[in-house]
């Protein structure tokens, strides 16, 4: 395919992802397309409207069963269940994400991101140690207090040696004070956003989903593929995460999401296996092709750890 060619079909990408969004064409821009592109859009446009979720939420709370409902409308039941847990799980939850980033030349970076809530209190950590001078340590905490609205990041934690698990420590000096505008301006969402990507009839247009599978144990898998301009639109606000911890002057340029996600019989968050592959410019070497292979696991109520007194002093 000739370049011209390959421009007329983005062109007509732009319409069709600006039909199925509502979008005009104007609000979405394209990158360049030696991969697919980053799009820019309001992230309210993406999701499914706050109603329809809810009518998904109130049939599930009525006694409706799980292979009743679709995969997206599965997702977004446990995910509204995850962002309201002061009404399902005493204001308390915990996501713990492992795994590992695989890159070109033998690179292969340990991963270990932690989000908790408790009541109001908001806490991220992001832990990565450095394998290549290609590849940056990535150690920071978010803290975020919904009721005050005080905002603190702290980029510069330093790792634990030889504990068990990926730990960071977080001096209280070198938190920075953030405005929600600021966060936004950097992260292009809130603090309280929780999972990484936008899950929506819109954003998984493709239908690239699988049947509902009931396990021994009582959980219920599937899963949700997306790729090219689409995953562009689902990584909308990951994308500035991802840039904003790589440190990069660029976000990255979306390939393939693959997700396994487990659910409980209530509806509950249990597991999310992710593949996820993007291209990010590196200087002085181009663009390069990264691989992560993440895990996220949920804990909620009486089973998430206390973090509370241990950011105290920051608040």
């Amino acid at each position: 395919m000739t370049l011209f060619n390959k421009k007329i079909m983005s062109y007509i990408l732009i319409f069709a992802i600006a039909a199925v969004t509502g979008l005009a064409v104007g609000k979405i821009y394209v990158d360049n397309l030696e991969a697919p592109s980053t799009v820019s859009a309001e992230e309210s446009s993406l999701r499914d409207a706050d109603s329809t979720i809810r009518e998904w939420v109130d049939r599930a709370e009525g006694g409706a069963s799980v292979d009743s409902f679709t995969v997206v409308q599965l997702y977004n039941i446990a995910e509204y269940k995850l962002t309201h847990s002061e009404d399902y799980y005493s204001g308390k939850f915990y996501k713990l994400m492992t795994g590992v980033v695989n890159a070109p030349m033998g690179i292969k970076q340990q991963m270990r991101s932690e989000k908790f809530y408790d009541n109001g209190t908001f806490l991220y950590n992001k832990l990565s140690p450095s394998t290549s001078s290609l590849a940056p340590a990535i150690c920071s905490r978010v803290v975020y207090d919904k009721n005050s609205g005080v905002i603190k990041i702290n980029p510069k934690g330093t790792f634990v040696d030889g504990a068990d698990v990926i730990t960071g420590v977080f001096d209280a000096n070198n938190y920075v004070d953030y405005t929600m505008e600021e966060y936004k301006a950097i992260f292009n969402t809130e603090p309280s956003t929780v999972m990484p990507y936008i899950i929506s009839t819109i954003t998984c247009g493709q239908n690239k989903v699988s049947p509902v599978t009931k396990n021994a144990d009582g959980t219920y898998s599937f899963s949700i593929a997306i790729d090219g301009d689409y995953l562009a639109l689902a990584a909308l606000y990951y994308s500035y995460e991802i840039k904003f911890s790589s440190g990069m002057a660029d976000p990255p340029k979306w390939v393939s999401l693959n997700m396994d996600i487990t659910i409980d019989e209530n509806f509950n968050f249990v597991g999310i296996d992710y593949t996820e592959v993007y291209k990010m410019n590196v200087s002085g070497i181009g663009m390069m092709t990264v691989t992560d292979e993440f895990s996220d696991q949920f804990f909620f109520g009486t089973d998430v750890p206390n973090f509370v007194d241990e950011i105290k002093e920051v608040l």
